[in-house]
């Protein structure tokens, strides 16, 4: 059963997985959620440019779902929302194993 409270919130709720619906957001956001990281580590584990990370984490700071601590000429991301790690592990409950995640792996395999 649905609350009232989500549909009366349900165009939040849509920016929410609109956001999060990015793959490299998502991924960036699983990192995060294990702790803090800095902004080339970020890159590195995502395989992005630092240009194109801070457009990601622009948006994600948008709807401050992310916090920053500054340490010299460093710049360290951490989650800050509890909405996104309640996300994350119904996501991983759902994909991490089970029909799902072979239905996954099997449209990547084919191409579609």
């Amino acid at each position: 059963m649905v609350s009232k409270k989500l549909i009366a919130n349900a165009e939040s709720a849509a920016s929410f997985l609109t956001l999060m619906g990015n793959e490299k957001r998502l991924l960036i956001m699983i990192h995060l959620a294990e702790g803090e990281m800095s902004v080339g580590a970020i890159a590195e584990k995502v395989l992005l440019s630092q240009s194109a990370l801070s457009q990601h984490l622009a948006k994600l700071r948008a709807l401050d779902l992310v916090e920053t601590r500054r340490d010299r000429q460093m710049i360290y991301y951490s989650c800050k929302s509890d909405a996104v790690r309640e996300l994350l592990t119904t996501l991983d409950g759902v994909f991490g194993e089970g029909e799902l995640s072979q239905m996954a792996y099997r449209s990547r395999r084919s191409g579609t």
